[in-house]
């Protein structure tokens, strides 16, 4: 076997920053904390915070300028923290993959994958802080009083949950007895093979929000593994600075130098000592939580999800 054949490049690797990481795993975190490029490793960023209503003078003199109320912006300090990951694969291996080409897939692609799922965990951990106000009693009551609870922040309502809890959600018989009557009268072990996606649409509608968002159990806090959330998603279409004058919950400020990659670089190079090829991928980001307002947490079980993630 000739080494020079089995041998990656060296230097960054935007096409492989480029391919999914893995079409298996759900991932939302930055749905709830958008992705926000900035060009410094750390600095300061300014939002709108939620401005406490006023009450309107009745009683003004005439001739006399009504009471003003001053709305400013408020401001918060980011520093991005690196999250790199490395993976080899060894000389020997690169035919049994495929060639040269396939192997620089596998490679980056778990690479790539390390560090989306750092990324995750830290947005999921920023979401869910806390224990949550039980709702286990009045599921749908519940989520519609925690969505009510944040009708003057800005965004799109959304009902957020990991797996365990939404198959525990479908199991109870305040859900299930409300999926049968939406799906026609159909006996509740038939209205349970709905597919997900309908069965996320239900939710929408029984719980009067605009999204149903379902992580991955490997992600979610596992000390807040019972809490779910109601929050608000930055509306769609807006400018990605919309949070300097709505009001909403968050971002995820990521060092991004560069135009041609997606947040992350990944970079490979082959290795003679080690007789292997390798593949770094890595990312700066800090999580920022403007208007902790803006999210509900809610228990809704008690014995939660025990998945270990692979």
């Amino acid at each position: 076997m000739s080494i020079d054949a089995v041998k990656t490049q060296t230097g960054a690797r935007p096409d492989l920053a480029a391919l999914p990481a893995n079409g298996t795993v759900n991932y939302i975190g930055s749905l709830i904390y958008p992705i926000f490029r900035v060009f410094g490793k750390a600095g300061t960023y300014y939002y709108q915070a939620l401005q406490a209503d006023s009450t309107a003078t009745t009683s003004r003199t005439v001739g006399a300028a009504p009471t003003a109320v001053t709305i400013t912006e408020s401001s918060g300090s980011f520093s991005a923290t690196e999250q790199i990951k490395r993976y080899k694969i060894p000389y020997e291996a690169v035919p049994l993959l495929g060639g040269v080409e396939k192997a620089d897939e596998v490679g980056g692609k778990a690479a790539k994958r390390s560090v989306l799922n750092a990324l995750e965990t830290a947005q999921l951990a920023e979401l869910v802080d806390a224990s949550g106000t039980s709702i286990t009693s009045a599921i749908q009551d519940g989520i519609i009083d925690a969505a009510d609870r944040l009708h003057r922040y800005d965004g799109r309502t959304a009902f957020v949950c990991n797996i365990g809890q939404y198959r525990w959600l479908i199991q109870q018989t305040e859900i299930r007895n409300m999926l049968v009557r939406t799906f026609g009268g159909l006996d509740a072990v038939s209205s349970l093979s709905i597919t997900p996606a309908a069965f996320k649409s239900m939710l929408q509608t029984l719980f009067m929000v605009d999204d149903v968002l379902v992580a991955d159990d490997k992600f979610w806090p596992y000390t807040y593994r019972t809490t779910a959330a109601v929050c608000k998603l930055p509306p769609q279409g807006r400018d990605n600075m919309s949070f300097l004058s709505d009001v909403e919950l968050g971002r995820t400020m990521v060092y991004w130098p560069k135009d041609e990659n997606e947040g992350l670089e990944i970079n490979s190079f082959a290795d003679d000592d080690i007789r292997a090829n390798v593949y770094d991928a890595i990312s700066w980001f800090s999580l920022e939580e403007f208007n902790d307002g803006a999210k509900a947490l809610l228990t809704i079980n008690t014995s939660g999800s025990t998945t270990a993630g692979a």
